[in-house]
């Protein structure tokens, strides 16, 4: 899917784009523990070289992103300790902005994609990589950079970024990799001599008004795995509704509601395990019920005409087995007796997760948003988090009508 994602983005970028940029950039940083029998790491190193085409045309979109810059980035991770993390090597589609208005030095950068891992979780051989459990991971950055030098062609910017690896629940254990990481980045973008890339100044009177209701449908099937003693690669099933409105052909902001059913959990309750058997047998009452997660969702996308970038922000009304659930997942051992332990479903985070949810993911539309045609179908592919934690990834197919 990823790969997907950014053949559509470059292919973007080569039709609108005028100015192109390339860059070369390192950066230094620590790695966070991911659980207490984390191995310890040194400092996390990041190299990265990436390519980026300024877009200069008269879309709204790029003029409410103040003529942003798309491109791709390669990097190459080490997280501290090579023997047991091991590398990441990451292919990234990003978007780059101001975010001043009137000082384009200091400018927004976040991306994503795929990432590749030299070492990965192994039982018998590396049973305390606790972070990632697969060959290849989603990558996600998100960094401010700012410009404190420049002469003739070259730029010189420091960055601050927040780096993640996840593989979206797919498979245990996936505490991730997250790193935050200070770092230097030079630009050369001495290719614009002999073309047209004079950037434009771009102004509210600039953009054209419009406004629209819609109403979408949306179905998912994601994949997800309960927890380290359950490890199973099982479908959700998820639908949405939604209502809300697209602004300016660019801003779509939506209320919806969902509903998603997983098998996993599914199977856990009709088959009496463990925690249910002994502390919650009423959800074997009805299985598939409790199985199920409902609530509502604010949505919004970046439309940016065939593809858009969406994230979510939800309230779950309805999660019978998330107490389970978080005592499965917060499964730790036990130092003094050397035995695994169930968690406890209480505290701040647990209250937090029970109720928080979010997504964020990439669409693709067969017809150009910006046309606002009445009737419209996408593809997309996203990850669904509790507070900020994957849930499971998906893949959706989904329907909009607008008025």
């Amino acid at each position: 899917m990823n790969k997907i994602i950014f053949f559509f983005l470059l292919g973007i970028t080569s039709i609108f784009a005028q100015k192109k940029h390339i860059f070369a950039e390192y950066s230094i940083g620590e790695t966070s523990s991911a659980d207490n029998t984390f191995i310890k790491l040194k400092a996390s190193q990041t190299v990265g070289i990436g390519f980026g085409i300024q877009h200069n045309d008269s879309l709204n979109w790029v003029k409410h992103l103040r003529n942003p810059y798309t491109g791709v980035i390669l990097q190459v991770a080490n997280h501290g300790n090579t023997d047991k993390i091991g590398y990441s090597v990451s292919l990234l589609p990003y978007i780059e902005k101001p975010i001043l208005l009137k000082n384009e030095k200091l400018k927004l950068l976040s991306a994503i994609g795929i990432a590749y891992h030299t070492k990965k979780y192994d039982f018998n051989e590396n049973w305390q990589n606790k972070a990632i459990s697969t060959d290849f991971t989603y990558a996600f950055r998100l960094g401010l950079y700012y410009n404190i030098f420049q002469k003739n062609n070259f730029q010189s910017r420091i960055n601050i970024n927040y780096l993640h690896y996840s593989n979206g629940h797919i498979q245990w254990p996936n505490n991730g990799i997250n790193t935050l990481a200070l770092g230097l980045n030079i630009t050369y973008d001495g290719f614009n001599k002999d073309s047209n890339s004079i950037e434009k100044v771009v102004s509210k009177k600039d953009i054209q008004k419009s406004k629209q209701s819609f109403i979408s449908v949306q179905t998912g099937i994601g994949e997800h795995a309960l927890y380290r003693f359950y490890n199973y690669r099982r479908n959700v099933y998820s639908i949405d509704f939604m209502y809300g409105k697209i602004f300016n052909k660019t801003h779509k902001v939506g209320l919806g509601v969902y509903m998603r059913n997983y098998t996993n959990n599914y199977k856990y309750i009709k088959e009496g395990n463990n925690l249910v058997s002994q502390d919650y047998p009423e959800l074997q009452k009805n299985p598939f019920l409790n199985s199920s997660s409902i609530g509502i969702g604010l949505n919004y996308e970046l439309l940016m005409q065939h593809v858009a970038i969406e994230t979510e922000v939800g309230l779950t009304l309805f999660r019978p087995f998330f107490p389970a659930e978080f005592r499965l997942d917060a499964t730790l051992i036990n130092k003094q007796t050397g035995l695994y332990e169930n968690g406890k479903a209480e505290g701040s985070t647990y209250t937090l997760k029970r109720f928080v949810s979010g997504k964020l993911g990439l669409k693709y539309y067969l017809f150009n948003t910006y046309k606002q045609p009445k009737n419209n179908f996408y593809v997309g592919g996203h990850i669904v988090s509790r507070l900020g934690q994957a849930d499971y990834s998906e893949f959706t197919l989904g329907y909009i009508h607008t008025f």
